[in-house]
């Protein structure tokens, strides 16, 4: 299942003040990085969802200056220029009350921020109880003109496709680890086993060693020329002796 947290809060204690439900429940800091940035929450150890920044959701999708509501299950986080400005716990038998009164502090922030008139809120539902959000989000969030401004930015599947999960130190070092494994095996095929791997497949002997070998046969050949005409001065002297003598008699 895919979950959107806050990822700016001030201390660590905020974090865990609205995440973990359970007193005795073991907290985990889980985290990524964004533009050498940091960006971390602490949630319950035993949680198995996918874990996604829901500030940097904000910040992939919407400009500047601009709002984001995400509601979760017993969650209302109003988000501003990618910003957590306001967060509350909604009583799931108090849905319609909770909500009402957290969209109203929305409004009035939204008012306050842009003086006065509300063009558009985006809003991001992981709940349950989406439609009946949905429909309760969008009858209390309209302006002056009755024109509802409350926008749906899309289904949270689809939005965190381009962004990272948070991980635990663990996963993280595990992640560096693999990937600085695969950089070096890399580069050391790019530049060594490459070169290596073509030199056994490719090879050719050196030049110096052809340059010897064509020397030595020079030399055999030159001597064997040599003896070639000793051998045939040789012949010539014994068939001129055997003329002469024959002339003789």
């Amino acid at each position: 299942m895919v979950r959107l947290v806050i990822t700016d809060f001030a201390t660590k204690e905020d974090s865990e003040f609205f995440y973990i439900r359970d007193e005795f429940d073991v907290s985990q800091n889980m985290f990524t990085y964004h533009s050498f940035k940091k960006y971390s929450v602490y949630l319950s150890k035993y949680t198995n969802d996918d874990i996604y920044s829901l500030n940097l959701l904000s910040r992939k999708y919407l400009d500047k200056n601009q709002f984001l509501i995400h509601i979760a299950d017993g969650e209302y986080v109003i988000l501003f220029n990618h910003k957590t400005v306001y967060s509350a716990k909604i009583n799931q038998n108090f849905i319609t009350d909770d909500m009402i009164k957290s969209i109203l502090i929305t409004k009035h922030i939204a008012m306050l921020s842009s003086g006065g008139s509300i063009d558009s809120i985006y809003y991001v539902i992981n709940s349950k109880f989406k439609h009946a959000i949905e429909n309760i989000l969008k009858q209390n969030t309209k302006n002056e003109k009755q024109e509802v401004v409350a926008k749906s930015l899309g289904e949270i599947e689809e939005l965190v496709k381009p962004l990272k999960p948070l991980d635990t130190s663990k996963t993280h070092f595990s992640k560096l680890f693999y990937l600085s494994t695969l950089t070096i095996a890399s580069l050391w095929l790019v530049f060594i086993g490459l070169e290596k791997f073509t030199s056994k497949v490719f090879y050719t002997e050196p030049m110096e060693n052809l340059t010897k070998e064509i020397e030595i046969e020079k030399q055999l050949a030159k001597r064997q020329q040599i003896s070639l005409n000793n051998n045939e001065k040789k012949y010539k002297d014994l068939t001129d002796c055997i003329s002469v003598s024959g002339e003789i008699k």
